[in-house]
């Protein structure tokens, strides 16, 4: 018992002092004697459990926070995708204690109140049993800083009462995971492509306007091609190895699925990336062409991204799963490829956000 009371006083008198307070002034606001405030920051007493709250309040913080040891503490990433939502917990040592996959959590694509839902979830999976006042948790999302959605995000984080936090883009994730220490050009290629180039902390976006205006090299333009040669196929009454995927996959014929996929959307769209890659493996040149023609797009969006002294590029996002066909193709369409240092990412984008998370308490990356 005596570990509390000192744990308490401790805290008690640093909150105190943090405000400037003095015992006699924390006494009158609470109601109590400053005799009282002097036993308990001496730990030869502590606060009646029914003062507590009051108490914090007070010195604006919360009960967790006066009672609880901080040695042991957390640090939550999430990264969100157009397809895949991500959640992980590591400890100080940057040991990943739990970690869970949703579905996509863009706001812009499925709705404020959904998105939330599937932070909760998530959230309040990999935390578990560990108080919220230990972790300190960064959420970088795609479509988190569009519109009022940054601040909803902000406002959805702190009811859940962590130690710190911020939200911000996936985007930043996916910079924190490839650009840490070094400065370069990061291309994600997931449901959608954007590319962010980084000189001396500064970044630079590229591309990355939405699936409406994109040239390709995402899994959503690549799901699309597949799409719309289905339906030509179907159109001119033949078949071939990719329209009988594609839909083997959709339950149904292209023509038949079309209100479908609208509403589905461009996640729906996206899906079918993996299907191409199969065809390709199986030797369709019609794939082949696809794939093809959306690193031609990728290779485009690289030559705008770099400047002429720094042309290291890391790609990131879903489609670099498949680095050992996409690769080859982007070199084959860059001009003098061999000036390039081309890499796949080594991490995923959620240690980007897990690095972010440990930021807000100046600690080193996971």
């Amino acid at each position: 018992m005596a570990d509390i009371y000192k744990l308490f006083s401790s805290k008690l008198k640093e909150r105190r002092e943090a405000l400037k307070m003095t015992q006699k002034q924390l006494a009158e606001a609470l109601g109590y004697s400053e005799k009282n405030i002097s036993k308990w920051e001496n730990g030869a007493a502590i606060a009646p459990s029914v003062v507590l709250p009051r108490l914090a309040s007070i010195l604006k913080t919360d009960v967790n926070t006066l009672l609880l040891d901080d040695s042991d503490y957390f640090f939550l990433g999430i990264d969100g995708g157009g397809t895949k939502t991500e959640f992980a917990l590591c400890d100080k040592s940057g040991k990943i204690l739990s970690n869970i996959i949703l579905e996509g959590a863009n706001p812009v694509d499925i709705g404020f109140a959904r998105a939330r839902d599937i932070l909760v979830k998530g959230i309040s999976s990999v935390i578990g049993d560990k108080p919220t006042s230990s972790v300190y948790a960064f959420a970088g999302i795609a479509g988190g800083i569009t519109g009022q959605n940054k601040e909803k995000i902000h406002d959805l984080l702190a009811s859940f009462g962590f130690a710190d936090f911020n939200n911000g883009s996936d985007a930043e994730n996916a910079v924190a995971s490839t650009l840490s220490n070094v400065d370069g050009t990061v291309v994600i290629m997931g449901t959608g492509t954007v590319a962010f180039t980084k000189t001396n902390n500064q970044l630079i976006r590229h591309g990355g306007w939405g699936y409406l205006f994109e040239e390709g090299g995402s899994g959503y333009a690549i799901g699309r091609d597949a799409i719309m040669h289905t339906l030509s196929i179907e159109e001119s009454k033949s078949k071939d190895m990719l329209s009988i995927a594609i839909t083997r996959a959709l339950g149904n014929t292209g023509l038949a699925s079309i209100a479908d996929l609208y509403d589905g959307g461009k996640r729906k769209i996206a899906s079918l990336a993996p299907i191409v890659f199969e065809c390709y493996d199986n030797g369709d040149d019609v794939s082949r062409r696809i794939l093809d023609k959306n690193m031609r797009a990728i290779a485009k969006l690289i030559e705008t991204s770099i400047s002429e002294n720094n042309k290291n590029i890391v790609l990131t996002g879903g489609l670099v799963t498949r680095a050992d066909v996409i690769m080859p193709m982007i070199r084959a369409h860059l001009k003098n490829p061999s000036t390039y240092n081309l890499n796949v990412a080594k991490e995923r984008q959620i240690f980007g956000a897990l690095k972010l998370a440990k930021k807000l308490k100046g600690e080193t990356t996971c």
